[in-house]
């Protein structure tokens, strides 16, 4: 008869899963191997929270005459610009803007840009990922966004502009006015790699059973298609700060 007693195993480091600084660079260099890890912890809460505290530290950093020379020239694009109260305006944006960082990007996230996702690869590609999955990839995804706000605010100040993106809209010699401008300006090297990062985030949330080409391409036209609808509603309203 055995008496000895039956080791009992310490959880492994692959079973905890990499922690939040592993995951952030996984997103950036191996987005399908952190869709892997995600099929077996989806963490999403604060690893979205980081991103909105710090998009509100950016949103904080925006000098209060560059605001106001922003909400000008978009006051002056409409027909009821002169009426409108400037300063009134500058304060709201300062509150807006830093509310709308912490409050928008968990609704983007979850109810908007995680819904579609779910939609588009459980629905249409048959895919078996849980709404926290899809949840937790796009928060990852996110610092990508996060990345290219750090590298737009210097952009923005030299400028004087904080429509401009870092895409083709940079080609422009003027701040865009027309549906074509807005389009360019709308098609980001950032959204373009967040769209893409997701997809093959998703390939490995799959399992593999979704192709990586297959994943990048779904999340890509679902990206040009939200560029198009920000195109066509920034050139009825003369462009939105944000």
């Amino acid at each position: 008869m055995n008496n000895e007693a039956t080791p009992v195993e310490a959880p492994s480091a692959a079973t905890a899963g990499p922690n939040l600084i592993q995951r952030v660079v996984m997103v950036f260099g191996s987005p399908t191997k952190l869709g892997e890890a995600l099929r077996l912890r989806s963490p999403w809460f604060w690893t979205l929270a980081i991103v909105a505290i710090i998009s509100v530290i950016i949103f904080a950093f925006v000098p209060e005459d560059l605001l106001r020379a922003t909400i000008e020239a978009q006051a002056a694009g409409r027909p009821q610009g002169e009426a409108q109260d400037i300063e009134t305006a500058v304060r709201f944006a300062r509150i807006a803007g830093a509310a709308g960082a912490l409050l928008i990007t968990f609704i983007i996230s979850a109810a908007v840009v995680a819904g579609v996702v779910y939609l588009a690869f459980n629905v249409m590609l048959g895919g078996e990922g849980t709404y926290k999955q899809h949840m937790s990839a796009v928060a990852h995804v996110f610092y990508i966004s996060l990345l290219g706000s750090l590298l737009i605010l210097p952009i923005w100040i030299s400028k004087g502009d904080m429509q401009l993106r870092l895409g083709l809209g940079l080609l422009l010699p003027d701040a865009p006015s027309s549906f074509f401008g807005h389009l360019l300006n709308g098609t980001t090297i950032f959204g373009l790699w967040s769209a893409a990062a997701l997809g093959a985030v998703q390939s490995g949330l799959s399992g593999g059973r979704i192709a990586v080409g297959k994943a990048v391409i779904t999340v890509l036209v679902l990206y040009l298609v939200w560029v198009i609808v920000q195109a066509a509603w920034s050139t009825l309203t003369g462009g939105a700060i944000g």
